[in-house]
């Protein structure tokens, strides 16, 4: 049981409530957001500083096995950064890949409370439950993989959509993920074969089925066990010149699919930055005709309300590019030279995920073009509720990067610094110096709180600051009415690097950058229900389809209790 507090004088700002800097209190007790606190409540007076809801990171790559291969291939990595232990927290390293406490840490001190690693192979869930334990101050959910498992593909052959959705229901309950992620469906598959698929009718190796069919059917599934989060995806094609339009044509095909209960939406399109590449008119899909596909996807965008979308914006300097697209990592390290690795997963990732360490350069014109395409796009739709700000860390640059992210959308004249610093490409092959559009606080709120809480379905306890919601809050140093933000671009930065306060289920865990305290945070997971005869039947079939394919045992499958019980929070469906 944590302490009652009253929050005075907050300057607030909560898109999900219509809140655009009223002054208000904010009464905190058992760690949610209440109407009224005891007299005996601690007061902190913040001084109409503004006050934001905890912010909910929904991409970023900061558990599982991954995350291990990366940090044992790159200790060049451990010496861009080196956090002390002090009395209350430990040692620890890393530039892109942080350790598992700094991890922490680091998101603490800028105000963020909620991140999902997007990106589990079920199989090796176990271990993420394990690492997660690590990672104080947040709280947490995981995206397990479907896209390339022979089980999937088996469901889908078979066009039997209640087993698939028993599948999905199974996995789900047994590695407590919160919903289903899509990787280069198909493709990495074939990458086994030595191979890669590129357009979403090219049928996929041993199954004659095609990355279309598995799209579909995972979305409909999902969408007939009414998840909260729709599908997640990471297209095939990606990080080829010109795949905007495999990546229009891949939500083409989501267009007829209708929702759960009255949501529009019905897929997650993970980090736009490497699949909405463009190309000059008349060109080939190489680098040297590379263009921006942010207006084009701009433009898709606002007539289709079919799909959400985060940015994965490239902030240049080191990155750490992983990913479950195992043929796009190796075309990676082939162009560039740089080190790679490839981990396979049984026969739910056979070809496997891949890592490669990769600087992005402002001088070179593709990186260029990367950086501008998710800017053009951002500031260029009007709905950021369907919008979300990321840098699909650490692929496109680390978490750490996020207050240069807001500076360039908060600023023009931060955009136009920058625009001298990078290949003068971008003014032939971009639009972004054309652009004037500056974000607000408010925007910013709705893209990195409400949005993505919205989103993920956990809008009633994340991503606002209203009576019931879980008292995640974050006070930046500012009152922004008394400053121009976007004159002063270093002031936005200065602002979201560390905040005043971050306030963690009730308690104060972080005061201007420094931790005060450390918590275990809780994990969210989903138990979806099906019927029983259907539960039978799909448990019956798995435990074949395990022996036959699997090297790993069925019911030694599911995480036990024991890892999980401490800190999960299940939310039946």
């Amino acid at each position: 049981m944590t302490e009652d507090h009253l929050l005075k004088n907050a300057r607030v700002y909560d898109p999900i409530h219509e809140i655009d800097g009223e002054l208000m209190d904010i009464c905190i007790s058992e760690g949610k957001i209440v109407e009224k606190v005891s007299e005996s409540a601690q007061v902190i007076d913040v001084k109409k500083r503004a006050v934001l809801p905890g912010g909910v990171d929904m991409h970023a790559h900061i558990i599982g096995s991954k995350l291990g291969m990366g940090r044992m291939m790159c200790p060049e990595d451990h010496r861009g950064l080196s956090i002390p232990r002090t009395r209350g927290t430990r040692s620890g390293v890393g530039t892109t890949m942080p350790s598992s406490y700094v991890t922490g840490y680091l998101y603490s001190a800028m105000g963020y409370t909620t991140v999902v690693e997007p990106a589990l192979p079920a199989l090796k869930a176990l271990g993420a439950w394990e690492e997660l334990v690590d990672i104080p101050n947040l709280d947490l959910a995981m995206l397990p993989m479907f896209c390339n498992s022979v089980i999937t593909f088996h469901y889908i052959k078979e066009q039997d959509l209640e087993g698939l959705k028993g599948y999905i229901a199974w996995l789900l309950k047994s590695t407590g993920g919160w919903g289903v992620k899509i990787v280069n469906p198909g493709g990495t598959y074939a990458w086994a074969h030595g191979r890669n698929i590129r357009r979403i009718n090219t049928p996929v190796p041993d199954w004659d089925i095609t990355p279309r069919e598995i799209i579909r059917g995972l979305c409909q599934a999902v969408e007939s066990l009414g998840l909260p989060h729709t599908i997640h995806l990471h297209p095939n094609n990606l990080g080829r010149v010109g795949n905007v339009e495999t990546t229009i044509e891949t939500l083409d095909a989501l267009r007829d699919i209708r929702g759960f209960g009255k949501r529009k939406a019905v897929a997650h399109l993970a980090h736009m930055s490497f699949d909405c590449l463009g190309m000059v008119e008349g060109g080939v899909p190489e680098w040297k005709d590379v263009a921006s596909g942010g207006l084009r996807f701009a433009d898709y965008f606002k007539k289709n309300t079919h799909f959400t979308v985060d940015l994965g914006q490239i902030t240049f300097g080191p990155a750490t590019t992983m990913t479950g697209d195992g043929p796009f990592q190796f075309a990676l390290h082939k162009m560039t030279g740089a080190k790679w690795a490839n981990l396979s997963v049984d026969a739910e990732l056979p070809g496997g995920a891949g890592i490669v360490p990769y600087t992005y350069d402002p001088k070179s014109p593709a990186n260029t073009i990367q950086w501008a395409t998710p800017l053009e796009f951002a500031l260029n739709v009007d709905d950021l509720w369907r919008v979300v700000m990321t840098t699909d860390h650490p692929n496109g640059g680390p978490f750490t990067k996020y207050p240069l992210v807001l500076s360039w959308l908060m600023s023009k004249k931060q955009r136009t610094e920058w625009l001298e610093k990078v290949h003068p490409i971008v003014h032939e092959r971009s639009h972004l110096s054309e652009i004037d559009r500056e974000w607000s606080i408010y925007e910013v709120a709705i893209s990195t709180r409400a949005a993505p809480s919205k989103i993920l379905g956990l809008e009633k306890d994340k991503g606002n600051l209203g009576v019931g919601a879980d008292a995640d809050i974050c006070v930046l140093d500012s009152d922004p009415t008394k400053i121009n933000l976007a004159d002063n671009p270093q002031k936005i930065i200065s602002l979201f690097e560390n905040s005043y306060l971050t306030i963690k289920n009730g308690l104060v865990v972080a005061k201007e950058g420094t931790i005060e305290k450390t918590q275990n945070g809780r994990v969210w997971s989903v138990s979806p229900s099906v019927e029983k005869s259907l539960a039978a039947r799909v448990t019956q079939e798995l435990q074949g389809l395990f022996k036959r394919w699997y090297t790993h045992s069925f019911n030694n499958y599911p995480v036990p209790e024991r890892y999980r019980r401490p800190y999960e929070h299940v939310i039946s469906i």
